[in-house]
């Protein structure tokens, strides 16, 4: 029996290095399956920068980022270690948010073999059923925050799932949606999915990325998956982007 939650699968630890080497931060993200062996990794573009450098700080400024931020991505879990520029240039992607909401999302293409778990998979998976829609967005719906707080791990890889309730409707506000719950320094771009329990089943749908914590107590600030798969498709369109 296949006891392994299926999002802890896709949601393995990520560290960035500056140019030096040196270990710069370790946080959150995820793989989503584009096709093949390309995949791209989502997390917050914050995580790829420093923490609390939220993109509406940084527009304008891509020519320096190499120079000041982490120049490559790590994942022991996937094994890879990628560049994330090509001189100055980055070899990412953030969402360009045209309405300055704050959208903190970045993808970094890879080519991954094996086909790891994705977070974009939906099906059965020993006692998890992953859905891809279903589960109620009201307020009050349940749901977990998978990361790594302050870097910690359970069997020194697998995340560290907290659980949360919605705030908010889901669908009031399409930037931005909040949770009632602890996520912390780490969980930034790790997978926000809501959970229900049917029977000797557990039902796990994604709706969006953990991207920071709000001074008020236990309030959490998450980008919904619409606004991820507009990243995505915009992605995807770059097929030169991924390395052959």
């Amino acid at each position: 029996m296949e006891l392994i939650d299926p999002i802890a699968r896709a949601s393995p630890r990520l560290a960035t290095r500056l140019k030096s080497g040196a270990p710069h931060q370790v946080f959150s993200g995820f793989p989503f399956h584009v096709e093949a062996d390309r995949y791209i990794i989502l997390t917050a573009l914050h995580c790829l920068l420093r923490p609390g450098a939220f993109y509406f700080k940084n527009r304008g400024t891509e020519a320096t980022w190499a120079d000041i931020y982490g120049h490559d991505l790590d994942c022991e879990a996937l094994g890879i270690s990628v560049p994330l520029y090509d001189g100055q240039t980055p070899r990412f992607r953030w969402h360009q948010d045209p309405d300055n909401a704050s959208l903190d999302v970045a993808g970094v293409p890879v080519r991954l073999r094996g086909q790891p778990q994705a977070i974009n998979w939906v099906g059965r998976f020993g006692d998890y059923d992953v859905v891809d829609e279903g589960l109620p967005l009201t307020a009050g719906s349940a749901g977990m925050i998978y990361g790594f707080p302050g870097g910690a791990a359970i069997l020194r890889s697998a995340p560290i799932a907290r659980g949360f309730s919605l705030a908010s409707d889901y669908r009031l506000n399409p930037y931005a949606f909040h949770v009632d719950g602890v996520g912390g320094a780490g969980c930034s771009g790790g997978p926000v999915v809501l959970r229900a329990e049917r029977g000797d089943r557990t039902l796990i749908q994604w709706i969006g990325i953990y991207v920071a914590t709000y001074e008020a107590e236990r309030l959490g600030r998450c980008i919904p998956r619409e606004r991820v798969t507009e990243l995505v498709e915009t992605m995807v369109a770059e097929p030169d982007l991924w390395p052959a």
